[in-house]
């Protein structure tokens, strides 16, 4: 419990399209939509891509990764679902690397390859980077290096950082010369107390050495050419290496939730004036050198009066600074339903320092809003592109004096009636199908095809297929959670706005987001997930 899985697919012959994180159930949890890995290769004209997206042990129990889907080539394919058995901290037995994987004597030490750490003790959470580093004969002249296989450091969370140069530097060892160049770089951030050892790793390197002397029929060759170069490909090991892990001191606040490192908070709001039933956000940017993707939204507070509703994440890597920087933004929204001023209070936020060796508490900064208008219950009814047309409450009749020519505009109305109610009669039967369903002429697509195929509408048509999809949801499911429903009605206004406000309404990938959580509040699944 509390570690992660990751979850990777490779698409092979393309780069694949409606590619979305498998959802999870039961004791797992998707920790951001956003995937840590997204990388396409083409080797010989055949493409691959891989992806990977993270889930977190929530509790003791069974989890299950569902049933992955995508196209590649115009075809469908899919992936089974997977389930992990999640057992308790203090019983998860401790992983060490495989017999096989013991680090194997250098055949050389002209070239060899070693894991340095940037240090050796750490507590759970805290930044590790460890440096690759290739050691040479200046003799010898890498080319290219490229590693083997798979690497594992169970117990930990991996990130890939960029190496900013790779000029050989000079370096001694053992008294002898050699020159040095960093090949890979590895941000490791423990999730388990005790000794965490990380596997051998692998690489190829293509190297070109320069021969000194040797035997030559040319007489002249001493004076015009007195190196000659080999090139060669060579195999070499980083032995394996171990971090002891320290469990984080007692005393930790109740808003610490495991973030470990050091962090700075910023608050930013689009809007502090706004009319009532208008969306306000509100983005908390949490940024530091601890595990970014693992951190937990603070709790900010809706005033009465207001509703709130989850936040949205975003996370960015900062992979070229050391030790590794990132940034998380959560953007949360606030839908006041009536005038006034509300105020949402500061919310804290607690870290472990390891530099300080102490539990830090920060706060956002509190956002206060003005809004104007009526309170949305005693609002009159907005009447919408959607709302009934053309039809009045009541009629009058009034005599028209002098002219018998309304006896045959009676006539005539009369005539008309019928069309007019046949007419009135399919208007009203194609709204119900557009608001409530789609035609029953046609088998409908899945939930998550659609919103996919909307991603590539124009605006307005996009919104006005992510509001369908959305109603049809809610009137095949009629006894949905009431939090479900109530995020789903402020979803159908901004699709609303969205259809009707081009340029100046939401964003239709946010949006899109939004409604996936909701279509799983609402427990709709998209079909084959």
């Amino acid at each position: 419990m509390g570690e992660t899985v990751v979850y990777t697919v490779t698409l092979d012959g393309g780069r694949g399209t409606r590619i979305s994180a498998p959802l999870s159930t039961g004791a797992l949890e998707l920790v951001s939509r956003q995937p840590t890995l997204d990388a396409t290769t083409s080797i010989n004209g055949r493409v691959e891509r891989r992806i990977a997206w993270v889930y977190r042990a929530v509790r003791p129990g069974t989890g299950r990764i569902r049933q992955f889907r995508a196209e590649v080539a115009g075809e469908t394919v899919t992936a089974s679902g997977v389930t992990v058995s999640i057992s308790p901290a203090s019983a998860a037995p401790a992983r060490r690397a495989p017999a096989s994987q013991a680090p194997r004597a250098s055949s050389s030490r002209d070239l060899f390859v070693r894991a340095e750490l940037s240090r050796r003790t750490a507590y759970v959470g805290q930044q590790v980077v460890v440096d690759y580093v290739l050691y040479f004969e200046p003799e010898i002249s890498p080319r290219q290096t490229a590693p083997i296989g798979t690497w594992d450091a169970a117990g930990a969370w991996r990130e890939e950082m960029d190496v900013p140069s790779t000029y050989p530097r000079p370096a001694t060892i053992g008294g002898e010369p050699y020159e040095a160049v960093t090949i890979r770089r590895i941000a490791l951030f423990p999730t388990r107390t005790g000794t965490l050892e990380l596997a051998p790793m692998q690489f190829t390197v293509d190297l070109v050495k320069i021969l000194r002397g040797g035997a030559s029929n040319d007489p002249f060759a001493p004076f015009f050419s007195p190196f000659r170069q080999r090139s060669e490909d060579r195999e070499v090991e980083a032995p394996a290496v171990s971090i002891d892990v320290r469990p984080l001191p007692a005393g930790a606040p109740p808003s610490f939730t495991g973030a470990v490192g050091g962090f700075e908070v910023s608050t930013q709001t689009e809007d502090l004036r706004v009319e009532a039933g208008e969306a306000v956000r509100i983005q908390v940017a949490i940024q530091g050198d601890g595990n970014v993707a693992l951190l937990e939204a603070p709790e900010l507070q809706a005033p009465a009066g207001v509703d709130a509703y989850d936040p949205r994440e975003d996370r960015e890597a900062f992979r070229g600074s050391e030790p590794l920087r990132g940034v998380k933004t959560f953007t949360y929204t606030f839908v006041p339903q009536g005038g006034g001023t509300f105020t949402v209070p500061a919310a804290p936020f607690s870290y472990f320092d390891p530099a300080r060796g102490r539990y830090v508490t920060v706060q956002t900064e509190p956002v206060e809003v003005a809004v104007s208008g009526d309170a949305l219950a005693d609002a009159p009814p907005e009447q919408g592109p959607d709302g009934p047309a053309g039809l009045k409450a009541s009629a009058r009749w009034r005599e028209a004096p002098g002219d018998a020519s309304w006896l045959w505009g009676v006539l005539g109305g009369g005539l008309a009636l019928p069309l007019l109610a046949g007419g009135l009669f399919l208007g009203v039967r194609a709204g119900r199908e557009r608001l409530g369903g789609r035609s029953a002429q046609a088998a409908p697509a899945s939930a998550r095809e659609r919103l996919a195929d909307a991603q590539r509408l124009a605006d307005g048509r996009a919104f006005a297929e992510v509001e369908a999809v959305l109603r049809d949801a809610l009137a095949s499911n009629p006894d949905a959670p009431a939090g479900g429903r109530q995020r789903a009605e402020h979803l159908l206004a901004e699709c609303q706005r969205g259809q009707f406000a081009p340029g100046i309404g939401p964003d239709l990938r946010a949006t899109i987001a939004e409604v996936e959580t909701v279509l799983s509040a609402l427990d709709t699944e998209p079909a084959g997930a």
